[in-house]
C-alpha cells in the first residue's frame, strides 16, 4: 500500500476508533462575584503605610475589570495588643482617613490579632478586647455571614483570649462552631460557600516559619499561632457540606494554596509585605488578590503586586 492509499484509508476510519481525539464538552459557567482581598495592612500614622494603603486602593480601582467589593482579612492596624489608648486611636484615625479618601468600594472585615486592644492595664475600659475594633468597623458581631450574587460568605473570628485571660490564642471557639454549623445547615446545598478568617485554617506556610527553629535532628516544630489550633474541628465540620468551596486568610504574610477534602485554602500575602520594611517577606511581595467566583462553585485567584 502506497502512502496516498494509506492516508485515504485512515481518513475513512470512524471517529469512534479514536475517542481520545474528541475534546470533552465543558459546561458553560458564569462569573457571579469578583472581589479584591486585602489583608495585613498594619496601618500606622506614619507616611509609608498611609501612602502604601492608598496606592493599594488606587490600584484595585484602576483595573479595567473592577471588583464589586473588598474583603479585608484582618490586622488592619499595626498593633493594638500592647499599645496605649492614644496610640491605638492614632492608628484607627489613620486607617479611617485613608479609607474615606481612597476607596468608594464597600469593605467587609475579619478581625485580626493586631486589631484587638489587649493592653493588660486597660481591662476595665469598655473598649477593651474586641469592643473597640467592632465599633471602628461597624461590625454587628465578631463573626457573621452575608450573601452576594448566589454565593454565601462566612466571616469567622479566629483570635481568642488565652486561658489566663491574656491575648491571644488562634482558634474558633465553641460558641462560634455551633453558630457556623447552624449557618451552613440553613444555607441551601446548591449555594457555594466561601469562608474568611484572619488566621489560616490550613496552610503550608507554617513550614516556612519553622526553619530557624528546627535543628537538624529529625524533628519538625511548627510554631504556635500560625494557624487555627482547632483546625480539625473546622475540617470535620465542613465534611457534610460539600458546598463549602474555599477558605481565605492572611496572618502569615505569605502566599499559598492548599487543597484538602475538595476545599481550597488560600493564604493571600499582605498589603504591608514585610511590615512596611523594604523588600518581600520570605519571597512574597507586598500585594493583594482578586477572586472570581462562578455559579458552578469554582474559584479563581490572581495575586497582584501593586
Amino acid at each position: 500500500m502506497n502512502r496516498r492509499s494509506l492516508l485515504k484509508n485512515i481518513s475513512l476510519l470512524p471517529l469512534a476508533t479514536a475517542p481520545s481525539l474528541v475534546a470533552a464538552v465543558q459546561p458553560a459557567r458564569t462569573r457571579s462575584v469578583r472581589f479584591a482581598y486585602i489583608g495585613d495592612t498594619h496601618m500606622m500614622p506614619e507616611a509609608i503605610p498611609q501612602k502604601g494603603v492608598a496606592a493599594c486602593f488606587q490600584h484595585i480601582q484602576s483595573q479595567t475589570d473592577k471588583p464589586q467589593f473588598v474583603l479585608h482579612g484582618g490586622d488592619i492596624i499595626m498593633d493594638a495588643l500592647v499599645s496605649d489608648k492614644a496610640a491605638v486611636r492614632k492608628q484607627w484615625d489613620a486607617w479611617n482617613a485613608v479609607v474615606k479618601a481612597e476607596t468608594s468600594l464597600p469593605v467587609q472585615y475579619a478581625i485580626g490579632n493586631h486589631d484587638i486592644w489587649g493592653l493588660a492595664s486597660a481591662k476595665t475600659d469598655a473598649a477593651y478586647g474586641k469592643a473597640w475594633v467592632q465599633d471602628e468597623l461597624k461590625l454587628a458581631g465578631r463573626y457573621y455571614s452575608f450573601d452576594k450574587n448566589g454565593w454565601h460568605f462566612v466571616v469567622l473570628d479566629s483570635v481568642q483570649p488565652k486561658a489566663d485571660g491574656s491575648w491571644y490564642s488562634t482558634r474558633v471557639d465553641e460558641e462560634q462552631l455551633a453558630w457556623l454549623k447552624a449557618d451552613l445547615t440553613k444555607t441551601p446545598a446548591t449555594t457555594p460557600v466561601l469562608v474568611l478568617s484572619h488566621v489560616p485554617i490550613l496552610t503550608a506556610t507554617v513550614l516556612d516559619f519553622e526553619r530557624p527553629n528546627n535543628p537538624i535532628d529529625g524533628k519538625t516544630t511548627i510554631l504556635n499561632g500560625l494557624f487555627v489550633d482547632n483546625a480539625y474541628q473546622l475540617t470535620d465540620l465542613f465534611m457534610p457540606f460539600p458546598n463549602v468551596r474555599a477558605c481565605l486568610s492572611g496572618h502569615t504574610h505569605l502566599l499559598d494554596e492548599v487543597v484538602y477534602n475538595n476545599v481550597r485554602y488560600f493564604c493571600n500575602g499582605a498589603v504591608s509585605g514585610n511590615w512596611w520594611k523594604p523588600g518581600p517577606h520570605r519571597n512574597t511581595k507586598p500585594g493583594y488578590a482578586f477572586f472570581d467566583l462562578y455559579d458552578d462553585g469554582t474559584v479563581e485567584r490572581q495575586y497582584v503586586t501593586y
